[in-house]
């Protein structure tokens, strides 16, 4: 039987305190936080592709490119005139028709400016609306959640692999996510903050040929 998430992550922080050389980092604002097109770019491309050379220069080249895609509907009329293709620079059917979904969702649900949806997604029962959307998991949800400033943990392959080093031995997301957010909760920081640091301590550990930075963590 599965111990209890608190037990669990009271191990970890014990773990932490005693094996782990982890400094505490506080995590960057994002700096496009409320322009939906740079936003959206981010979230919907970054699964599964190097983040430093595949999706940040295209988050900022919709930042710089298309400054009036801050909106729902801006974005929409942007990617209308332009073409999907041209403004998110690229081709691949599957993420663009993630792209488009996600903005007839919010559309569908009233949701037009990134306070609106930042809004939307504190209900739960929003939540797991927001997860209907094809294509769009837990991970991606949690990290749009961290780029509007909501304080979570995003669990990624770093993450599964410090709770590993603490002897967590689970690929349970929910089971590993509460873990954490319980042990930053014990040591009295934020959850956004343990979520950076253990990225940036786990990259850290990589080849720096492959470390992959984001442009807002």
């Amino acid at each position: 039987m599965e111990k209890p998430a608190i037990i669990v992550a009271r191990e970890l922080v014990n773990y932490i305190k005693k094996n782990s050389d982890l400094q505490l980092i506080q995590p960057k604002e994002c700096e496009y936080k409320n322009h939906i097109g740079a936003l959206f770019t981010d979230i919907i491309l970054q699964s599964g592709v190097n983040y430093r050379t595949v999706v940040a220069p295209r988050v900022k080249f919709v930042l710089e490119m298309y400054p009036i895609a801050f909106s729902v509907e801006n974005f929409f009329s942007t990617i209308n005139e332009y073409g999907i293709e041209n403004v998110l620079q690229w081709n691949h059917a599957v993420k663009l028709q993630r792209m488009i979904d996600l903005l007839h969702f919010c559309r569908q649900n009233n949701l037009n400016t990134s306070v609106d949806v930042q809004h939307f997604l504190l209900t739960y029962s929003n939540q797991i609306l927001f997860l209907s959307i094809n294509g769009i998991g837990y991970k991606t949800l949690d990290y749009l959640l961290k780029l509007m400033n909501i304080e979570t943990v995003a669990v990624d392959r770093h993450i599964y692999s410090f709770v590993e080093k603490a002897g967590i031995i689970s690929k349970d997301y929910l089971f590993v996510k509460t873990v954490v957010e319980y042990a930053a909760d014990l040591m009295g920081v934020s959850r956004r903050s343990i979520d950076y640091s253990i990225w940036s301590y786990m990259s850290n550990e990589s080849s720096s040929k492959s470390k992959q930075l984001s442009l807002c963590f």
